[in-house]
């Protein structure tokens, strides 16, 4: 350590990447990730769509944080609206009969998007606040688990309904790291939790280029194995982690459809999707309504942790007891974090949504969406080792014709200064910039990545699959 001006300490890099290797473990990382060929990046600041690290390096953030950063780095507005709240009340529970004024502002407010964005369909919901996707995930979960417990005829306050537990989802998806939403993932066996992997077989099938059902013919019921589809069971949607993954139009209504004639729940994962596809709700694109919504990194655009689970009020009430006049122990929600509903990350939600709704930013994000793949496809179509580029709205994935996408990001981000990332199976870039990042700094995205592809395209098969091996 070295003294700073004032007498503060300051850490140089080389303490910083020292005091890393012996202290921090990394999500979805490897102490050898942490050192050897690959260089620690220690960020330091951001401004718009530029991050700064400890060396006074600039970067230009594609990635938006972890899909998040939609409003860009360093504002200012939303950081005195958490000043002000902290200074006000900083903490208070939002359990039984307890809340606080944010809270319920911000459960109105996404009580009222899902409403106009699906005004046929939900007339009315509730929404159960969380600081995260995962925590989403769960709680959504715990809820279908109450609908099926407590519905049909033999629902009571004890129990005894249906009491359907499974949950169906795409391979390779992703929609978080907690219990259930991990269990959903095949790489969850290697934890050696065989249990929770029970029946977790291939129900909907993949295509054979990794891109599920971007380039077929629309799906129809035989995608499904009926004789598995059991009624009261839940289905959820994924598309972003495995490199914006565009579905055919066909898809979702019609998985809608079959859900609606098994009796299925259908929790839709808009962690990543809402207000990044050019309109509140992905799943407004498909023209569908799910009965569950997760929702998070849009929700607060990285400022604070944020998120909540939408339930369509029919399947609240259901829940719990149709809300008779007696009250079971069994009717209580027994669930809630520490954290949820906290007031300093309700206050800078609201704010969030304000700035995205004043600035007209859902349309925004439709125009630069297509203005960003178009750049893309001007300088990527045509390389050997790009097999597509697709997107909608500020979330655009490159597909490449194999898995090398964990080398191009690290590439691309040590010798250009380009944060992006790769897909969970390797095959594809995700790009999810923020509203701000102007053409010309999405032109040099670009430009980088057609110099480090163009670099990959000389070598031979077994080179490219290098990673398939190891």
């Amino acid at each position: 350590m070295i003294l700073g001006q004032g007498g503060k300490e300051t850490a140089t890099y080389e303490d910083l990447k020292a005091s890393d290797e012996a202290h921090q473990m990394h999500g979805f990382g490897h102490p050898l990730m942490q050192k050897g060929p690959r260089q620690l990046v220690v960020f330091e600041s951001g401004d718009g769509a530029v991050l700064k690290d400890v060396m006074g390096k600039e970067y230009l953030d594609a990635m938006g944080g972890i899909t998040v950063a939609h409003l860009g780095h360093g504002r200012k507005d939303l950081a005195q609206v958490a000043f002000e709240q902290m200074t006000k009340l900083e903490v208070s529970s939002n359990q039984r009969n307890l809340t606080n004024k944010n809270a319920v502002k911000l459960c109105e407010r996404l009580s009222g998007l899902a409403a106009q964005a699906f005004p046929e369909k939900i007339t009315g919901s509730r929404v159960y606040l969380t600081t995260g996707g995962g925590e989403g995930i769960e709680a959504a979960y715990h809820l279908a688990l109450r609908y099926w417990n407590k519905s049909g005829p033999l629902g009571t306050s004890y129990g005894g309904g249906y009491k359907k537990q499974k949950l169906i989802s795409f391979r390779n998806c992703y929609h978080g790291s907690t219990f259930v939403s991990a269990s959903m993932k095949p790489e969850f066996s290697d934890y050696g939790w065989k249990r929770w992997m029970e029946g977790h077989e291939r129900d909907v099938y993949e295509s054979s280029s990794h891109r599920m059902f971007c380039n077929i013919d629309p799906p129809h019921e035989l995608f499904f194995e009926r004789s598995k589809l059991k009624h009261g069971e839940s289905v959820g949607q994924a598309a972003g982690d495995d490199g914006a993954v565009d579905m055919h139009r066909d898809f979702f209504p019609l998985a809608e459809w079959i859900c609606r004639k098994y009796g299925i729940l259908m929790i839709a994962d808009e962690i990543m999707s809402f207000a990044k596809m050019g309109h509140w709700f992905g799943m407004e694109l498909y023209g569908m309504y799910p009965d569950i919504m997760v929702i998070s990194k849009g929700l607060i655009c990285g400022y604070l942790p944020a998120g909540a689970v939408i339930y369509r009020n029919d399947i609240w009430k259901t829940a719990f007891n149709n809300i008779s006049t007696k009250m079971m122990l069994s009717d209580v929600w027994q669930y809630d974090y520490t954290w949820s509903g906290h007031p300093v990350c309700s206050a800078v939600a609201l704010r969030a949504l304000d700035i995205i709704d004043q600035e007209n930013l859902i349309e925004i994000c439709a125009k630069r969406g297509r203005e960003f793949l178009d750049i893309l496809k001007s300088e990527l179509e045509g390389l050997h080792t790009v097999q597509q580029v697709r997107g909608t709205g500020i979330m655009i994935g490159i597909d490449l014709i194999s898995d090398i996408a964990t080398d191009i990001e690290q590439k691309v981000l040590l010798e250009y200064g380009i944060v992006l990332r790769a897909s969970t199976n390797k095959h594809c870039l995700l790009l999810t910039p923020p509203y701000s990042m102007t053409d010309e700094q999405f032109k040099k995205v670009a430009e980088s990545l057609r110099k480090v592809l163009r670099s990959f395209a000389t070598l031979g098969e077994s080179a490219i699959s290098k990673s398939r091996q190891n």
